[in-house]
């Protein structure tokens, strides 16, 4: 994904967030993660995105 791309899709999802409401970002960011993870090839490759996210939210 381009620079571009990114920012674009970043904006997308912020804007996204705003609109779910603070009550809501939770299950929103629950459930595109999930949308996400099913598009991974295989559980290793899914479990292996869960760690760098846990290290990542974690520093």
């Amino acid at each position: 994904m381009s620079e571009t791309q990114l920012e674009l899709t970043y904006t997308a999802l912020a804007e996204c967030i705003g609109r779910v409401g603070e009550s809501k970002t939770s299950l929103l960011l629950a459930t595109l993660a999930l949308d996400l993870l099913s598009q991974q090839a295989d559980a290793q490759t899914a479990l292996a995105h869960i760690l760098q996210a846990e290290r990542l939210a974690n520093t």
